[in-house]
This record gives C-alpha cells, structure tokens and sequence, in this order.
C-alpha cells in the first residue's frame, strides 16, 4: 500500500513538473519560424471556412491553436490581394501566408505583448497535447509492465528534451505523436481482442486516431503501412490465417473511417482541383520545380473528379514534392540539398539523452527477464519506430528531430522495462533504516546496481532541467553538450527563431546599440517590434565592422566561416555574436 501510494505521489510530481517546464519555457521562446503561420492561417480557417492558405499541412492542429483567437472581436487580418492570389489551386502561397502572418502577429497593437499572448494562448493546447501523450504512454506501460515502469515510461517521454521543446510550439510534430501512437494502441487491441464489443471499440478508437493523426500531419501516411505491416505478422506469427478476413476488413475499415474524420477537418468540402492548364508541369509556381510524367496528367484527370477535399491532396503533392526534391541542410560539417539517409540516425545520437541508450540496452540485455506476456504489443513496440525511421530516412528534406518524434513514446515504453530490474525493497530497507549491513558479494552488487541505476535517472533528470528553457537546442554529451550542437545539426534541431528575447537581453547587458544581423526566421518584423534595431548584415561583403549577430543555421547554411577569424561568443546555442574589428 505505501508503495503503491508513494508511485502515485512520484506521478503526480512527474507531470506537474513537465507541464510547469513546458508552461514557462513557452513564455521563454519567441516564436518560432513556423509558428506564427500557422496560428494565423488556423484563424483564416475558422473564421472564413476557407483552406487556401499553409496546404503543406492538415488543417486540425492549426485550428487548435487559433480556438483561443475566435473568442477576441479585436484582430485586424490585412488580407490585401494576397487573399486572392492564394485561390489560384495551382499556385503555392507560402510566401504570402508568410508574410501576412508576420503583419498578423506584429500589428495587432502598439503593446510589445500583444504577440506574445497570442502566441502562449496559441501553444496552450499543445502543452495539453503534450501531458496527455505522457497518460498515454503511462496506460500502456503499466499494462505490460507494471505501475512502477508506467511511472518511469512517463517520466521518460515527458522528461525527453525533444519532446519538452516541441510539446509547447505550434506546430503538427507533437500532436502527430501522440495521435500515431494512440492509433497503434488501438489496432494492438482491436488485433488482440476476442469480444464483439470490445472489438468494434478499439476498431472505431483505432480509426478515430488514424484520422486525428491524418487531419494534423501528411507524413501520417506513414501508419498506413506500419498498421498493415502489423496486422501480418498478427496473422502469420500470433493466430495463424484463422482472423484474416477481420484484419483486411479491420484495416480497410480504419482507412475510411480515417478519411471521414480528415474529410470533416476539412468542413466535409466536395471542392475537388478544378481542370489545369495544359498539362500539370506548365501550371504555374506549384508545379513547374517538379517534373510530372504525362502518365500522371492522364491519371489526375481520371480521379481529379472524386479528389475531395481538394487541399488536401494539394498538401499531401507538396509535402511529396518537398520529400523527394530536398531542402537545404546540413550535417557534420556538410551542406546538402538532397540529404542523407543517414541523417536521422545520427540526429537521434546526437540528441537523446545517453541514460535513455542505456536502458534502451539493458531492456535488450535483459529482454527475457523482463519480457510481457503480451508478446504481440512487444512485437509493436520494436517494429513501429523502425518501421517509421526507415521510411522516414527516405525523404531528402532533413530538417530536424522533430520528424521522427513519433518514434520516441515507443522507445520510452521499451526502456521503461529496464526499472523492473531494480529490488525496490532494498531502497524501501535503505531509506527506513538510514543502513543496510552488507553480508556478501552478492548484496554488495545489488546495492551498486540500484545505485548506478538511481544515477541514471537523475543524469536523465539533469539533461532536461539543465537545457530549460532552449530545449530545442539540447544536444547530449557526445556533441559537446548545446554549445557544440552547431557542428553536428542546425535548423529546428538548435535554432528556429526562438532566440530573439535572449538576443535582446545580451544586447542590452552589453550596451550594444548599433551593428548588423542575420536572424530572418520572422523577418525584420520581428526583430523592429522587440526593438532589435541592428542592421541587416550584408554577409558577403567582407570589410564591414562593428558587432554582427548571426544565426547558427545560416552561418553553416550561408558558409559564412570567413566570420572565424574574429572574436566571438555564444549569445545562445545557435546565435553567434562577431565582433568584425
């Protein structure tokens, strides 16, 4: 009983402590590069109904940011003739949802802090997004492997930097998180169940969060094949072919459940893309940087018909072309436009915590020790985030961690068992008797064991209080900790924009009033409205002077190394100040 009352008590501190981290760090960070639009385009679809703007993304987490919006009269939205220049299905607004969310967020009022509380309002739900996804990984852990390993797999996760810096952002990483590991949940026990009704519960759960995740996120595709791929080894491995027929009907049935509750994130449009003109490659803008095959142009013309909602495949297209076309990036002292397919591989070494390596080997060290008896949900646990992760490696557009995050409850879950190692009486006679007398060898291992264990987990707990508030720019202790992460991964790995208010505050410490700067992550709106008045930096010209603050990204991006031979310092992580003398 006092165990049991004792693990509660160590849960509840567990999640008031996450959700106070991610209170407080998101009234530490500006906003971020992606954030203000889509808390902007989510108010456009709100409030006029429309989806014209931010297709690269699904509408539903961007409408959850801007809920808190709707219940304000006071918001002016210029649209000028951007708005309808963005009608145009066949056209690619993102420079002019861009810009009008930058007006959105910065004119709004004289107050310095009007754009600040839309953008904590904004990030409310996903902070909540955040601790439910902790509840979630806490139910399935203690289910397999009891309470005390459901407590630990929720501070795991809820403690993990990467999900502390992107649980409180608006943005679809954190929410595609939680909703795919719910849909793999659900189809675990629509698989496993044997009851009618339980069967048809976890089928509709199963579907619900396949369209949640589907409504937030286009790389959702991705549970597609993970909950196929599951349902075979289902059959083949655990039943034999005896329930075939209830898993192909179970996963087509998912499918257009999934697509129902997308169609309805969408306002159940029947807009489908109205005819193009000539073929898809001469379209103007969106299609001209991607070669389309004629096969193509006669097949869009067979289904273009029945393609509702039609912003929805004009995102699922973009993401697909920004996949498979490549985005600038960089990697160990590389700079690529294609990428690497190992990228993410080494973005997770880099940026998860060593302790959660550890466990993650003494739970496969230790694996029939500690084995479930539900051996088909183990199976889930170890193929979805490799099923996710090599799917995910395929894409040329490395941009950061956050595209994987998907997979991190489920490696919480698989290190959580390696708690189930520890005596816990022997801490309980430890604590009670202030000693405990040692009377042989294999005592003294114990003891050293459940210590070493202990100190692992206050290293994990020291990695992620020690990076509050910058979370997005930890790095562990194989990069050099944050301060080296800039030669290993920049971009929303390190440095997104969130860096403006400690800028100002080393500005004003130091007296620096006049110079230049390269941070263009919210344009120079940002910057004039905090009152960062330093010049534009005209990095290629060379025999400039004076102090010069620089992004770390678009120092490694811009190779702009010409700067090393100046003195500089570490304003944070991923900002750089120069002092050009």
């Amino acid at each position: 009983m006092k165990s049991s009352f004792f693990t509660k008590l160590i849960l509840i501190f567990v999640f008031i402590s996450a959700f106070l981290l991610l209170i407080f760090s998101a009234k530490a960070d500006s906003v971020t590069t992606d954030e203000g639009v889509h808390l902007f385009v989510g108010y456009t679809y709100l409030t006029k109904g429309d989806f014209r703007f931010d297709p690269e993304h699904p509408p539903l987490l961007k409408e959850l940011a801007a809920t808190s919006l709707v219940l304000r009269d006071d918001l002016k939205t210029s649209m000028d003739g951007f708005y309808d220049k963005a009608a145009n299905f066949y056209y690619d607004s993102w420079q002019e949802a861009r810009i009008l969310s930058q007006d959105f967020l910065f004119n709004q009022g004289k107050n310095a802090d009007d754009a600040n509380k839309l953008i904590f309002f904004g990030r409310l739900p996903f902070i909540f997004l955040t601790l439910i996804l902790g509840v979630a990984v806490y139910w399935w852990t203690k289910k397999l492997y009891g309470q005390i390993a459901g407590v630990f797999s929720a501070f795991l996760v809820l403690f993990l930097p990467s999900i502390l810096a992107h649980g409180h952002l608006i943005n679809t990483d954190l929410g595609l998180t939680l909703f795919i590991f719910a849909a793999v949940y659900f189809w675990t026990r629509f698989l496993e169940s044997a009851s009618r009704r339980t069967t048809w519960l976890y089928f509709i759960l199963s579907g619900l969060f396949v369209g949640l995740a589907l409504s937030s996120k286009f790389t959702a595709v991705f549970i597609l094949p993970i909950l196929f791929i599951l349902g075979l080894l289902k059959i083949f491995i655990f039943n034999g072919l005896k329930n075939w027929l209830k898993m192909i009907g179970g996963f087509l049935g998912v499918i257009i459940f999934g697509f129902i509750i997308v169609w309805a994130s969408y306002g159940f449009s029947i807009k489908v893309p109205p005819p193009p003109i000539d073929s898809l490659s001469a379209n103007i803008n969106l299609w001209t940087s991607f070669h389309v095959p004629g096969s193509f142009d006669k097949l869009f013309e067979k289904i273009r018909p029945i393609m509702f909602p039609a912003d929805f495949y004009k995102g699922l297209f973009l993401v697909s072309r920004h996949g498979l076309g490549g985005h600038g990036s960089f990697l160990l002292g590389q700079t690529s436009n294609t990428g690497w397919w190992y990228y993410f591989p080494v973005a997770i070494f880099y940026k998860t915590p060593i302790p959660l390596f550890i466990f993650l080997i003494l739970s496969i060290v230790f694996w029939r020790k500690l084995k479930a008896k539900e051996s088909f949900d183990e199976l889930t646990l170890v193929l979805t985030p490799v099923i996710f992760l090599l799917l995910s490696m395929v894409s040329k557009a490395d941009l950061g961690v956050r595209h994987i995050l998907p997979i991190f409850p489920f490696l919480a879950v698989l290190a959580s068992r390696s708690i189930n190692l520890i005596d816990f009486k022997s801490i309980l006679r430890i604590i009670t008797a202030y000693t405990l007398k040692i009377q042989s060898v294999h005592q003294l291992v114990k003891l050293f064991s459940i210590s070493g264990f202990l100190l692992l987990i206050l290293w994990y707990l020291y990695s992620s209080v020690a990076s509050y508030p910058n979370y997005l720019a930890y790095f562990n202790e194989l990069a050099g900790g944050p301060n080296g992460g800039y030669k290993i991964l920049v971009d929303s790995n390190l440095d997104w924009g969130q860096d403006i208010f400690r800028i100002k505050k080393y500005l004003n410490e130091h007296q620096i009033s006049d110079g230049y700067i390269l941070y263009p992550w919210n344009g120079d709106q940002a910057l004039e409205y905090y009152g960062i008045n330093l010049k534009p930096f005209p990095w290629q010209d060379q025999t400039i002077k004076g102090h010069v603050v620089v992004s770390a990204t678009y120092y490694q991006l811009a190779d702009l190394h010409w700067l090393d031979k100046f003195p500089r310092e570490q304003i944070t992580p991923g900002v750089f100040i120069f002092d050009l003398k």
